[in-house]
């Protein structure tokens, strides 16, 4: 009998543990390749060079069981398969599995910093799906994307005299495509995304319960046109009980066209009450948003319930002449206004009954890049910093504080993937991303 009890309790740890995988990836050749090398045993943790492979690898063990797998991704730049900058998940059945993509790890695994350790996936000319997108009928109880540095632009084209974006060559597609996954948990954190010319991403999934959730956090969303729109979908009734938009920083986001009549305008898209039970908008940068910050076109009685605090606002409403720091906190229709108006926070804790409180208007002086005509590669800029207040003209603000037209529209941006937009100033450290912000 005691052989037996024996037996039994080896067999079921054996399986305990295979339920729980990790797949290294990092580029050939490299410390991190030969540490994860090391690790690998072919049964619960493996290496692949590129993660098209590792993503494959990782449907195929979801598909099995309800496992749990994660793939590490070391500091690396990775375009895709034969260059084509674009990664597919495989479509996935496993409603009680678990799956993250998580980037920014140290040659030696032994920690993760996207920050240091920047994870870069980069998009190509032509580019027809998002650089992350999900096969249809996928099924999962758990996603996580998180440590990413998304940068579109070698999917966009560009005025050679203004650097203006040009809509109608760019891609019209988003940055991650989620194609309506089912799941309960999405998660999205730690991610740069830069350049969109059609939205970063819509959290179009659908839960899996009532209690489902949507994290969105700790990402920088910079120089992206139509940002995004809180927009989940329903499934056989379920709704999602949270969305969460936590310590984002969002910067020069711009609307669809550079025209104060246009549809899209606001850098986040407030939703009817279909999208959730409650809507968290908490800790969040915004600045230098032409549109304004939240777009909000409904009615108040067919909005979610929602919380809207502690954040920082500034310079939000360009686009409509409104040179106040504070406006743009919300633009639009509100359902039976003919053109957009534009509000601040303090008139918004006013006039509706969301739960705002905590909310402040001060320059955060959020340094960026601008990349010459010609560059090849916006990662490859070195940081000029140079700090927005100095660049208003582009934003239709002079440092008078008075109001010019838009120079141009959504230029190319770049970045110093480890020198990214911190605010400069000490007062506005505590909103938006920050680097002990981690998902863990």
């Amino acid at each position: 009998m005691k052989k037996l009890l024996i037996a039994l309790a080896v067999v079921w740890t054996s399986s305990a543990s295979a339920e729980s995988y990790t797949i290294y990836v990092a580029p050939r050749d490299t410390p991190a390749q030969a540490a994860a090398e090391k690790a690998a045993d072919g049964k619960t943790k493996f290496y692949e060079p590129k993660l098209f492979k590792a993503l494959a690898k990782a449907a195929e063990l979801l598909n099995k069981q309800k496992h749990a797998v994660t793939i590490q991704v070391a500091e690396s730049r990775d375009n895709g398969q034969s260059g084509a900058g674009t990664w597919t998940v495989p479509s996935i059945d496993s409603p009680e599995g678990k799956l993250a993509l998580l980037g920014g790890y140290a040659p030696d695994w032994a920690s993760r910093d996207p920050f240091g350790h920047p994870s870069e996936l980069i998009a190509a000319e032509g580019r027809p799906v998002g650089v992350i997108n999900f096969e249809k009928k996928t099924n999962i109880g758990e996603i996580v994307i998180a440590g990413f540095i998304f940068d579109v632009a070698p999917s966009n084209k560009y005025d050679a005299k203004t650097n203006s974006i040009l809509k109608g060559t760019s891609r019209t597609v988003p940055i991650l495509q989620l194609a309506q996954a089912i799941t309960n948990h999405l998660v999205i954190a730690d991610n740069v995304f830069l350049n969109g010319a059609h939205g970063a991403f819509d959290p179009y999934v659908s839960p899996a319960s009532n209690n489902a959730t949507i994290d969105i956090q700790n990402n920088f969303f910079i120089n992206n046109i139509k940002m995004m729109k809180f927009a989940p979908a329903m499934y056989k009734g379920f709704k999602f009980k949270e969305v969460n938009f936590r310590h984002n920083s969002v910067i020069m986001n711009w609307p669809f066209n550079p025209d104060p009549t246009s549809s899209n305008v606001g850098a986040l898209e407030i939703p009817t009450s279909d999208c959730c039970t409650q809507l968290n908008i908490d800790g969040n940068l915004f600045a230098y948003n032409p549109g304004g910050a939240m777009q909000h076109d409904w009615p108040e009685k067919r909005s979610p319930k929602m919380a809207i605090t502690n954040n920082l606002f500034f310079a939000n409403a360009a686009l409509f002449g409104d040179a106040r720091p504070e406006a743009g906190f919300f633009v639009g229709k509100f359902g039976t206004n003919p053109k957009h108006l534009v509000i601040t926070a303090t008139s918004a804790q006013d006039d509706y009954s969301y739960t705002i409180k905590g909310n402040v208007s001060l320059d955060p002086k959020v340094p960026l890049a601008m990349v010459d005509i010609g560059v090849a590669d916006s990662s490859s800029v070195e940081a000029k910093k140079t700090v927005m207040n100095d660049v208003r003209g582009l934003f239709g603000m002079n440092k008078e504080g008075g109001t010019v037209a838009i120079s141009n529209f959504a230029p190319r941006v770049g970045l110093d993937p480890k020198n990214l937009p911190f605010p400069a100033e000490p007062k506005a450290a505590s909103y938006g991303v920050s680097k002990a912000g981690l998902w863990k």
